[in-house]
């Protein structure tokens, strides 16, 4: 038996106890469940996510957002590779595209001012 201290319960210095759970054991029951999971998943996911989809849309949304990365970071370096020029160039080309927009009442006839 393997000597505690009364008030404790913890091991004594020295006593290795009954050895614990095996190095790995963890990760293996981790990988495993994945693994069923994806399998799992692959036969009948899609199946499952649109009864949950249609019979419980607010569960739906918990599942998305428990799924989804708590921040997302979005790197787009296409500004940092421009130049002043074609910035100028592609911000000119927004504003008369908007200008044509508004021209022709796409806006719901809203007045707008082009800086």
């Amino acid at each position: 038996m393997a000597e505690q201290d009364e008030k404790t319960g913890q091991f004594l210095p020295g006593n290795k106890g009954n050895g614990g759970r095996r190095k790995g054991a963890r990760n293996r029951l981790h990988a495993d469940f994945v693994v069923a999971l994806q399998e799992h998943f692959t036969e009948f996911g899609k199946a499952a996510i649109d009864i949950v989809f249609k019979e419980s849309p607010k569960d739906y949304l918990k599942i998305i957002t428990a799924v989804l990365p708590k921040e997302f970071i979005l790197e787009d370096g296409r500004l940092d590779a421009m130049g002043d020029e074609e910035i100028a160039e592609y911000l000119a080309e927004i504003r008369r595209l908007k200008a044509e927009q508004i021209g022709s009442g796409a806006d719901g006839g809203a007045k707008a001012t082009l800086n």
